[in-house]
């Protein structure tokens, strides 16, 4: 058993941890560039028309998402998503929030009328407190605008907790502890 300073953890479970992370972990790559040599009359020129058609592409992109926003978004966004699956669950607000590891008046912010936007790890806390599974995990995440990545540690750990149904926040805290990854934190 490991103390972490928050619980105590089963040694097999952080070495299956650390295991999964081997395999499931991908690194992310820096890819550079190569430099180009322009005549230098040519780099001025060539610099306004990179420009000129970045600005046209990325106006088009805009008109692109906002449109698919418009016709995709889903009504009520995080907060509403939340409060539907705490219901699901049977569970009142108070219940939900402490399990969570948020505090009360965090929580009224993101259900209120001014519907505060939560961090990745409050959404994560709250979707572990309502013990979703993956999919279930994943469209609460994205009602926020979050996804979980291969390429993150802390994101690979907390797949793992769900393949191994680890939903105490408690627990996973442990374990991030365990691999160097910091916690899951209050906002």
């Amino acid at each position: 058993m490991l103390f972490t300073g928050i619980i105590m953890i089963d040694e097999k479970i952080i070495a299956d941890l650390r295991e999964y992370l081997k395999d499931h972990y991908i690194p992310q790559h820096v890819f550079m560039a190569s430099e180009i040599a322009y005549p230098i009359g040519a780099v001025s020129l060539f610099k306004e028309n990179r420009a000129a058609k970045k600005i046209r592409r990325f106006r088009d992109v805009s008109d692109d998402a906002s449109e698919y926003i418009k016709k995709h978004r889903k009504p009520g966004g995080f907060a509403h998503a939340l409060d539907r699956k705490r219901k699901e669950k049977g569970l009142t607000p108070a219940e939900l929030y402490k399990k969570a590891n948020v505090d009360r008046r965090q929580y009224s912010r993101f259900m209120g009328p001014e519907g505060r936007h939560p961090s990745m790890n409050t959404v994560i806390s709250f979707a572990l407190a309502l013990k979703l599974e993956r999919q279930e995990f994943d469209e609460l995440l994205q009602t926020a605008g979050y996804t979980l990545s291969n390429s993150s540690t802390r994101d690979v750990c907390i797949m793992y907790c769900l393949e191994k149904r680890i939903y105490d926040i408690d627990e996973v805290n442990a374990l991030l502890f365990a691999i160097g990854v910091e916690a899951l934190t209050r906002e």
